[in-house]
């Protein structure tokens, strides 16, 4: 019986873990940015203006 509450607990424990470590994602900070003006074409800025 004790087994089985460890092992319930334990499982309650990772599955918290997961769910929190999943939540998280990655930040927008860390995003590259466009090296020159020409790689800005992918956000959708037209360099010649």
């Amino acid at each position: 019986m004790v087994q089985i509450i460890i092992l319930l607990v334990t499982a309650l424990l990772v599955g918290a873990l997961i769910f929190r470590l999943s939540k998280r994602g990655i930040s927008k900070k860390y995003d590259r940015k466009p090296a020159n003006p020409w790689n800005a074409l992918n956000e959708g800025i037209d360099p010649t203006l």
